[in-house]
């Protein structure tokens, strides 16, 4: 083994600089360094172009409802989804979608609420009913690139009173 001290030396500590423990290299780091770093700053990259061109798509148990244009705001659409009936309303700024009994015309805007003209039933903005009849149901949506996405399995629970 070599003696430390006849060594050449790869870095070294100047006294000056041993306060602020300053390494200082006095070789090149050579290939092995260099390819380190391409392969890191590739692999960055690989992710942020994964990242931005990947689906918006929410995954299961989200099922597509509709083409986001479908959805426009300001207004109240009630869309098929899987054999029911499903409201989408988009007034106020907000995105809210109810799944709604069955019925022989569409649930519409009725004031800040729904209301279906002709079976004369009416609900409230959270979707209780103002006249006889179920509630409308509440479920989560969300509205990302390509389409609106809902899961109707799970129910938000309204705010105020319990129907």
């Amino acid at each position: 083994m070599a003696d430390p001290d006849t060594r050449p030396r790869v870095a070294w500590l100047p006294p000056r600089a041993a306060r602020a423990r300053k390494l200082v290299l006095r070789s090149q780091l050579g290939a092995p360094w260099l390819l380190g770093a391409l392969a890191a700053a590739a692999l960055i990259l690989l992710a942020g172009i994964v990242f931005l061109t990947r689906s918006d798509h929410p995954g299961a148990p989200w099922q597509r409802a509709g083409p986001a244009q479908a959805f426009q705001p300001g207004r109240v659409v009630e869309v098929g989804l899987a054999g029911r009936r499903m409201v989408v309303d988009r007034r106020h700024g907000g995105l809210h979608a109810f799944l709604a009994p069955a019925g022989t015309c569409l649930v519409q805007a009725g004031g800040p609420g729904f209301a279906r003209a002709c079976d004369g039933r009416r609900w409230d903005a959270d979707g209780r009913p103002l006249t006889s009849g179920p509630p409308l149901e509440r479920i989560p949506a969300q509205l990302v690139r390509d389409g609106l996405y809902v899961d109707p399995a799970q129910r938000v629970r309204p705010v105020g009173p319990a129907y």
